[in-house]
């Protein structure tokens, strides 16, 4: 049984977006809003730069709702951006959520930001 729970939250770590690829620094994220180019799709602007390792920010605007629905919303925008890891290598990049957004939608609006960038 203990071995059991042992693999499931491995298993759990091996699907999370590891620290390393998260933007947290302040000064980092200031940078890339007033440096950084802008894609809009929908309700999701995706602000990014070229650089050399990859990192992404996630950010929820308050018009979203509460504090629960902004953190599921980054939860959501988190997993998409896993799931779809490829299309961001090379770039430090910032999801910014206008309003509340759905995995399908995430989804779809990181497909057009490979499109049309």
């Amino acid at each position: 049984m203990v071995n059991r729970v042992l693999n499931l939250k491995e298993d759990k770590k091996e699907h999370r977006l590891p620290k390393c690829e998260r933007l947290k620094s302040k000064r980092e994220i200031n940078y890339l809003f007033t440096h950084g180019k802008r894609f809009r799709s929908g309700c999701l602007v995706f602000i990014y730069l070229p650089a050399s390792d990859t990192r992404a920010g996630f950010i929820a605007s308050r018009k979203v709702g509460g504090a629960a629905k902004r953190n599921r919303v980054k939860r959501i925008l988190r997993e998409a951006y896993r799931m779809n890891r490829t299309i961001f290598e090379g770039l430090r990049i910032i999801f910014l959520a206008r309003r509340k957004i759905e995995f399908k939608e995430a989804v779809e609006a990181i497909k057009s930001f490979e499109a049309g960038r």
